[in-house]
């Protein structure tokens, strides 16, 4: 047939595609050549009589169309014949293509390889993999079998590359499970055969002509490509649990999800099978910690990837491509290539690439590759650190450089030795320093790496680079060089972390087996890891004395020295998260470090943290004497704080761990080292504590001084941090806590009893926290501090009883009550909270007046202005609002602060201020704040107090009438309300969530540990009315938000949590109460959270659905309205439908099947006529007989299954008023085996 004319139309559709007038219809004459009947051989025409590049282009895409499309009615042997005959025709036009077309070319040979290839016999499949392999070793440029292998692995890997082809998953997880043993191995092989021979090429070239060299540098980067994509492989696995989650996609989102490292992402958009990952940057299908991580390799690919000569070829290609770049011949992204795929051999891991006969030769096998990779490693960290590291064109190299050793450290401390020295298997980081002669110097170059990090970090600060890195970075912490010293941060704080938790096993071991020939059994270990303890010990010191350094440069830096940068300064400090916050991972590395030697490192922050307090006070004194000019001491005294609060953070690090409860212990190097010092004046760990006090007392001067102007809230706010942490841990401590405790931690902060001074110590900090309130009464972070050290050692029994005791606590608590209208309203109810948790371990007398006196001020908050005569004429006044709003604070604080000792009384103020919250939302209904806030006091009660410890049913009742009063005058003030606000307005948002949570914590409160309604742990009586302000409580959320709100992911996740709880705890409860519009809307809520993005809000749903399924299932529906029941049809039906669709067709969490199934399951035996439709509906998707029988036979063997479940059964023969949902667990295994089998055949890529 003459294809002249059609190759005439598509030429001048080409031509017209670059005309805009007429764009629009040539793009739809161009979309259309692949549709039609002989586009096969029209485009292989236009292929090779065509003298227009685009036409070609568009020919191309035609023919691929045209195969995905027509592939059944072609057949495997034409679709074959076409690809050798375009393979062919690549190969002859190598060099006459265009360079796009070429590879759109090679890219329809990959696409019809994959299309035929489960169609294709295995000894056809292998002779054309191996006819790639000789094209790639042969020596041509461009190379066609490069570039189609490289598309090849692609298509074959799925994911955001993979074409589309209307295929089923069950055909794309063949193609990869039949491809990358074997033909992948092929193409990786030949792949390092190119690079290696470009090596010996590149070597005898060094002075050839840039011609030869540019050709060299091509290929490499073409092998390289292949190479990455190797290293970046996901292997299928026979595991079932891999297989399953395959099947499944992604996983989704979970709230509070994981922190994971910058430098793991790069290169990982293929480190999945996931089908579904659209944009390339999902996360991998089978979740685990190590998920960025080299792929576990089979053992066929251990001769490759295992030997020393081809590890130590991707070091030199590395190098060959950093001298590409000095000559006009370089082949941009060859670096970056060559780097990434060094990370991924670092981190080569798992049994099976190390697998031998026998475990000797498996370790043998881990220490010959752990040599290799630290000998290369260490030339390239000696390279690098040779360079100017600080330099914007060494960044992909630096930070590539440190992955790579990182992976590297990390994965060979996860990996278990098999070495059993003196009956005792040796220690992940002993094998290496045993098994590997170059490790001692590897880790020592390593730490030198870090050490000239920070050093590099410090020359910025000190050079003309400064001020661009600020203005682009921010600061020089933003800058990449800071990101490298991360990541090696993290590797060596896995090396210091790792010999801590052996020292603690084996103490423990030591502990237990007293008696038994421990010293013979630890000696292995023993010796090589004190040797290794006391290298890290030497090198810490160098790292923290660096590390020191930068921190005082950069205080210098960050200090303005004139008013332009102090306006800028001032105003990028206010949107800043604290120092102990954002640079919570260097501080905790800076600890560790610290307690490796904490003589040595105690005695620098010592040193530091006194000659800058000495400094201060000279400053200060310079000040009151007038012998210094006023802008010299001022910067000079802001750069004093702003170092000084660093070496306080390194300090509080240092000394203690996080926390504030009652098990937080002084850490085990600080109690070594205490016990190690002869007196008080040597422990300098005590001594660097009363620095801290003593700081706090000399920057807290009287507010009439002249000094008071130059002071620092940020370091006083640092201060109390730091006391925040040690206070609760070190004074009053329980001696029978630690095995040992040193006299001078006992005399400095010890109770009276045991001699020591610690009531002193506690009795100043009051007096501190008193004077900073005096002094810095409007900074609210500072005071927030301040109360929240009070809050911690009013969690410490022992140090709670002895402020109560104290002279001082009456005075305190007087001081606060009088004076809080003076303070941020922010910090009311935290100070109320703080000072009736403290009350609640005094004396019954003390105990007393002070809850009198909370009372009162909370109730004079609410009658000065409630009870005032021109309240309603003045209610909108700011001042008034206010101070309600103090009041509620001070309220919600208190309730948070209830306990076994002040419940009772906590209860009679609630029951007495509830008419004034009743007045209260009559007059601010209307409005925002005042709402939420009371909605925020009721979730505090039912969260916080306990309706089991009321004396009798009354009380009960009372509490169940005063909530429900309370929701039906917000009820009736909210609804119909106009705003002019949006629906997703914050504060509107908050007060729907803090009504659910209302709601929820008063069914739990209630419920106690009652498994439902029909046995509750109170009367029934007073059940029943709890029940009724529940469910009163759930319709009030419905009438008083509209959809939009609801469907909020916030809002929807704890909604449809309260659901779930309401349908556990509340039926029949719930459907004999709520309106039929209310269960309406319930519907769509659940069916908006099937097949969500959030895990929570998933789980939820399906969990509300079965409970609320079982439910209608046992006990029935048939005595409730007709509405209700045709709104319970028709949601089932709906939520049926849906639920089925996203099981059978949306990437789905595996972790959620169970739940999801079980909801399938329980909808099904609700409504299994409409199961049949949709299952019907299914079959007639096919197009072939096939795969209606399949799916007919999977469904049956599904049913026979569920029909014999122990778990069905059971709940269809409950005779329990209330029933269980049916047990997830043990429908897993018919569930998994239906839902694979089926998705395989209907999920479509």
């Amino acid at each position: 047939m003459d294809y002249s004319h059609v190759l005439f139309d598509l030429e001048q559709a080409c031509a017209d595609f670059q005309v805009p007038a007429t764009r629009f219809a040539a793009e739809q004459q161009l979309q259309e050549f692949g549709k039609r009947s002989d586009a096969i051989a029209a485009g292989k025409y236009a292929l090779v009589n065509s003298n227009v590049p685009t036409a070609k282009f568009f020919a191309v895409r035609g023919i691929k169309e045209a195969v995905t499309a027509s592939y059944a009615a072609i057949g495997l042997v034409n679709a074959l014949a076409l690809r050798d005959e375009l393979f062919q025709l690549a190969l002859a036009n190598s060099r006459s293509f265009e360079s796009f077309v070429l590879d759109s070319l090679c890219w329809v040979i990959a696409v019809i390889t994959k299309r035929a290839w489960v169609d294709t016999p295995e000894e056809q499949r292998l002779a054309f993999t191996q006819t790639l392999c000789e094209d790639i070793v042969r020596h041509t440029t461009p190379c066609i079998g490069m570039i189609t292998a490289t598309y090849l692995i692609d298509e074959i890997a799925g994911g955001s590359k993979c074409s589309q082809f209307r295929l089923p998953w069950e055909f794309h997880y063949t193609c990869k499970t039949t491809f990358e043993n074997v033909h992948m191995l092929h193409i990786f092989e030949a792949a390092l055969k190119v690079i290696h021979r470009q090596l010996q090429r590149s070597a005898e070239m060094q002075h050839a002509p840039s011609g030869g060299s540019h050709t060299i540098a091509y290929e490499r980067r073409s092998a390289l490509h292949i190479a990455d994509r190797v290293l970046n492989w996901a292997f299928t696995s026979s595991d079932e649990s891999k297989v399953i989650a395959a099947s499944f996609g992604h996983s989704k989102g979970r709230s509070g999800g994981g922190n994971t490292s910058k430098a793991g992402q790069r290169g990982s958009s293929r480190d999945s099978d996931n089908l579904d990952d659209g944009d390339g940057s999902g996360s991998a299908i089978f979740e685990s910690e190590f998920r960025n991580r080299t792929p576990l390799f089979p053992r066929n690919w251990q001769s490759l990837l295992l030997s020393g000569e081809i590890l130590t070829m991707f070091f030199s290609v590395y190098e060959a491509t950093l001298s590409d770049q000095m000559h006009a011949y370089f082949s941009p992204g060859s670096t970056h290539l060559a780097l990434q795929c060094l990370v991924q051999v670092s981190g080569i891991r798992g049994k099976d690439i190390f697998a031998s006969a026998d475990a000797k030769g498996s370790d043998e096998l881990r220490a010959e590759f752990a040599r290799v990779i630290m000998r290369n490693q260490l030339q390239m960290i000696r390279h690098v650190c040779s360079m100017d590291l600080v330099s914007e064109g060494s960044e992909d190299m630096v930070v590539a450089t440190t992955q790579m050793i990182r992976r590297f450290i990390e994965t060979q401390l996860e990996e278990p030795s098999s070495t059993v020295v003196a009956n005792q298997r040796l220690h992940s980081l002993a094998f290496l320093v045993i098994g590997i002669p170059e490790a001692h110097e590897y880790f020592g170059e390593v730490s030198k790496f870090i050490c000239m990090l920070l050093n590099s970090a410090a020359g910025i600060l000190r050079s003309d680079m400064l001020q661009r890195v600020d203005d682009d970075f921010g600061d020089v912490d933003n800058y990449f060089v800071m990101q490298a010293f991360d990541e090696l941060a993290n590797a060596w704080s896995t090396v210091i972390n790792q010999i801590r938790e052996w020292e603690y096993l084996e103490e423990a071991a030591a502990g237990t087996n007293s008696g038994s020939n421990g010293d013979d059994k630890q000696v292995s270990n023993q010796s090589v890891l004190s040797s290794f303890t006391h290298f890290l010990v030497t090198t810490a010191y160098l790292i923290r004395s660096e590390y020191i350094q930068l921190r005082m440069l950069m205080c210098e830096d960050s200090v303005p020295s004139n008013s332009s940068r102090a306006e800028t300064f001032s105003i990028d400090q206010g949107l800043l998260a604290k120092d102990y916050v954002v640079y919570e991972d260097q501080l905790q590395f800076f600890a560790l470090l610290a307690r490796l030697d904490l003589r040595t490192s105690l005695d620098r922050m010592y040193e530091n943290l006194c000659s800058r307090c000495n400094a201060l006070q000279e400053e200060f004194k310079s000040i009151e004497s007038g012998t210094a000019g006023e802008s010299y001491n001022q910067h000079t005294i802001d750069l004093l704080h702003e170092q000084t609060q660093w070496i306080v953070l390194m300090i509080g690090f240092t000394l203690c761990d996080s926390g504030t409860s009652e098990r937080v212990l002084i850490p085990k190097p600080v109690l070594e080292y205490s016990a190690a010092c002869s007196n008080t004046g040597q422990d300098l760990t005590v001594q660097c504590i009363m620095v801290l006090l003593k700081m706090l007392e000399f920057e807290l001067v009287s507010p009439s001084s002249p000094l008071a102007a130059y002071g620092s809230p940020l370091l006083v706010e640092t201060l109390f941090w730091a006391l925040r942490r040690i206070a609760p841990v070190y004074f009053l401590l329980d001696r029978s806590d630690y095995r040992e405790v040193s006299k001078s931690t006992i005399t400095a902060f010890g109770s009276t009893g045991d001699g020591g001074n610690g009531s002193a110590i506690i009795n100043g900090v009051l007096d501190l926290v008193k004077r900073t309130f005096d002094l810095w009464s409007a900074e609210e972070d500072v005071l927030q501090m301040c109360v929240s050290i009070l809050l911690a050692l009013g969690q410490r029994t022992a140090i709670a009883r002895e402020i109560t005791s104290s002279p001082q606590f009456t005075p305190l608590m007087q001081y606060f009550t009088s004076n809080i209208g003076q303070f941020p309203e922010a910090i009311h109810g935290s100070i109320i909270e703080a000072l009736a948790l403290l009350a609640c371990h005094s004396s019954s007398a003390d105990h007393e007046r002070c809850f009198s006196d909370l009372k009162t001020l909370i109730l004079r908050s609410f009658s000065q202005v409630v009870h005032s005569s021109d309240f309603m004429a003045r209610h909108q006044d700011a001042r008034l609002v206010n101070q309600l709003l103090g009041g509620l604070d001070m309220m919600d604080g208190l309730l948070s602060a209830a306990n076994f000792r002040n419940m009772d009384a906590i209860f009679g103020l609630f029951f007495e201020v509830q008419p004034l919250f009743e007045q209260l939302l009559t007059v601010y209904g209307h409005g925002d704040e005042i709402p939420c806030e009371i909605i925020q006091v009721m979730e505090s009660a039912a969260r916080y107090l306990d309706v089991s410890s009321l004396p009798d049913d009354e009380h009960m009742l009372r509490f169940s009438h005063c909530f429900r009063t309370l929701l039906r005058k917000y009820q009736t003030s909210a609804v119909g309300r106009s705003t002019s606000q949006s629906d997703t307005d914050i504060e509107s948002l908050s007060k729907i969530t803090s009504l659910i949570s209302a709601i929820s914590y008063l069914v739990h409160n209630e419920m106690g540990f009652a498994p439902n309604e029909a046995s509750p742990s109170i009367p029934k009586a007073v059940a029943d009315d709890f029940g009724e302000t529940e469910v009163f409580g759930l319709y009030c959320v419905h009438v008083t938000a509209d959809s939009s709100q609801l469907l909020t992911p916030n809002v929807l996740r704890i909604h449809i949590q309260l659901i779930s709880e309401m349908a556990q705890y509340r039926m029949p409860s719930l459907i004999r109460w709520l309106p039929t519009e209310i269960w309406a809307q319930i519907m769509d809520v659940l069916l908006a959270g099937i097949d969500h993005g959030i895990y929570d809000i998933g789980h939820r749903t399906y969990e509300a659905i079965s409970r609320l399924g079982a439910y209608v299932k046992v006990a029935g529906i048939g005595n409730a309205p007709a509405e209700l029941r045709d709104v319970f049809s028709r949601g089932f039906k709906q939520l049926l439908s849906k639920l089925l669709q996203a099981l059978l067709f949306s990437p789905f969490d595996v972790e959620l099947v169970e739940y999801a199934g079980t909801a399938l399951v329980t909808l099904g035996l609700l409504d299994p006529s409409h199961l049949q439709t949709c299952f019907q509906d299914l079959f007639a998707q096919g197009d072939s007989a096939a795969f209606a029988e399949r799916l007919s036979s999977t469904l049956t063997k599904f049913n026979s299954d569920l029909e014999a479940s122990d778990a069905v059964r059971g709940l269809l023969k409950t005779v329990e008023p209330i029933p269980d949902p049916i047990d997830s667990a043990e429908l897993r295994q018919p569930l998994f085996e239906f839902l694979v089998n089926t998705r395989a055949v209907l999920r479509i890529k």
